[in-house]
């Protein structure tokens, strides 16, 4: 009986274990429907939003912790969100530059102008 507890625990723990795993630490913002770049591309810091313990549904609007941290692929940012607004959906920039703008703006942290996310080299 007292092993049977004990492989529960270890099971549980187990569970748990995907979900501190995340995707890579920092990644460019380059997809097809952004269209032409008048700026310089955004390195994302995606571990550092991570570490903050945001609410990942704040941008992964499908965000299942048991199938994205299993690697399961969920959906894509322009499967919704395209070149230019439709069907009540904001265009893939636009729907960007308000997630972050608005959030940096409310936590008082983090970017907000155009160079300091789009910075030059």
């Amino acid at each position: 009986m007292r092993y049977i507890r004990l492989l529960l625990v270890v099971l549980v723990l187990a569970a748990f274990v995907p979900l501190a795993h995340s995707q890579d630490d920092t990644f460019v913002l380059n997809h097809k429907e952004l269209g032409k770049h008048q700026r310089p591309l955004v390195a994302f810091n995606h571990k550092l939003h991570a570490e903050n313990k945001l609410d990942c549904t704040r941008c992964h609007h499908d965000f299942d912790a048991f199938l994205n941290n299993r690697g399961g692929e969920g959906q894509t940012c322009e499967s919704c969100h395209k070149n230019k607004a439709e069907d009540g959906q904001p265009s893939l920039k636009d729907a960007f530059h308000v997630q972050c703008k608005t959030c940096h703006e409310t936590m008082k942290e983090g970017p907000v102008a155009c160079g300091q996310c789009h910075v030059r080299k």
